[in-house]
């Protein structure tokens, strides 16, 4: 019992003393409307954050319907495949961990997309930023 205890103590010391470390994510809040039953992307507000290597931004699932992220510099995509489930007109969050990190002055393109229940494309759009390191 007194070493679980020790043990979970000293797990907890050490994620509070922040030697876990931060990694770099994008988060993208998209608003959606319809149109007469189609996907309309109103909006997009895309930052980049600092996050605790703790926290899980990697692959998910795909969702269909869903809502998709891409992050994109030099034709390649430099985040994990993200994606959250589409339930009509509102407001959507999606947070990705990037693979690698571009270089100040680097443009970044950031894709959303909305796809169907058959994995077919409704509407995207694309915001570009131009990193800021």
């Amino acid at each position: 019992m007194g070493l679980s205890v020790i043990a979970i103590l000293l797990i907890v010391l050490v994620m509070a003393s922040g030697c876990i470390g931060e990694k770099t994510v994008m988060k993208a809040n998209i608003t959606i409307t319809e149109q007469n039953g189609t996907p309309v992307i109103e909006s997009i507000d895309v930052t980049s954050a600092k996050v605790s290597k703790a926290e899980d931004y990697k692959e998910t699932s795909a969702h269909f319907p869903g809502v998709y992220m891409n992050t994109i510099r030099n034709s390649k995509q430099i985040d994990y495949w993200r994606s959250v489930d589409y339930k009509g007109g509102g407001e959507y969050e999606i947070i990705s961990e990037l693979k690698s990190i571009p270089n100040k002055g680097d443009r970044v393109d950031i894709f959303i997309r909305v796809h169907d229940r058959n994995g077919d494309e409704l509407t995207a759009s694309t915001v570009t930023l131009q990193w800021e390191g």
